[in-house]
């Protein structure tokens, strides 16, 4: 993990302290518990262990692992469970440009795209400054990314005798997120994305199919790149016209 975490300067990283590995780890654990609910559903789904934990370990999204789940549960052919699946996890799209900004160049940025979700660019955007940034995805990916696949083996394990429903680790979720992210709200221009993307996957769940609403609120980036490329531009224009002047 040394050699991940590598820094410019070369150093280990000094500026993670004991209560990030606290918050990461504990926010890890409530994963590897909604891991948990995945593979008891699974497991009544009709998948047997080690398709639980190769599907998993291999998307590593939570909402896609259970779409595919959901479409080849209901009778639908592997290949509409894999587009589901893919559709569901367009999200990470958006996620992949904002990390693209702190992941360094080289075999690391490939290893960090497999680890692009919701807990890991949350974590990483609740500090400042494109080390710190890099060095807290990190360790919320190599906590969480076990913790998931132990959290879905042991579900599936344990299918028969619990009742997922029961559970209510789907709160866990947006709670999560919210937290972490609830630092970048103080800036105007993301609180109004947030808000205006949270009414659209709101209004749009109950007509799409399962994860899509979230998928359709990523339309709020359209009108919010039109509106910083605008404001871009006339700042260049006025700088332009001050130097002439």
């Amino acid at each position: 993990m040394r050699s991940l975490y590598r820094t410019v300067s070369g150093r280990w990283p000094e500026s993670l302290t004991r209560a990030h590995f606290r918050d990461a780890a504990a926010i890890a654990l409530t994963i590897g518990a909604v891991g948990i609910s995945y593979g008891t559903i699974s497991q009544a789904s009709g998948f047997v262990m080690w398709q639980t934990v190769l599907l998993a370990a291999l998307a590593t999204s939570g909402a896609a692992e259970l779409t595919f789940v959901g479409v080849i549960a209901a009778g639908g052919a592997p290949i509409f469970a894999v587009l589901g699946g893919l559709l569901v996890n367009s999200r990470n799209f958006a996620f992949g440009l904002g990390a693209g900004e702190y992941v360094p160049r080289g075999w690391r940025r490939f290893f960090a795209a497999h680890l692009v979700n919701d807990e890991t660019i949350a974590f990483a955007r609740s500090v400042r400054g494109r080390t710190q940034r890099w060095q807290h995805f990190v360790l919320m990916g190599a906590l969480l990314f076990p913790a998931w696949v132990a959290g879905a083996a042991l579900g599936q394990f344990l299918g028969s005798i619990i009742d997922a429903d029961a559970l209510g680790l789907d709160v866990a979720f947006p709670i999560i997120l919210f937290c972490l992210v609830v630092q970048d709200l103080k800036n105007p221009l993301l609180a109004i994305m947030a808000a205006g993307g949270s009414l659209l996957a709101v209004a749009a769940t109950p007509v799409l199919p399962m994860g899509l609403g979230a998928v359709a609120s990523l339309v709020i980036l359209i009108p919010a790149a039109s509106f910083l490329w605008t404001r871009s531009r006339i700042r260049r224009d006025r700088t332009k016209k001050g130097d002439s002047a």
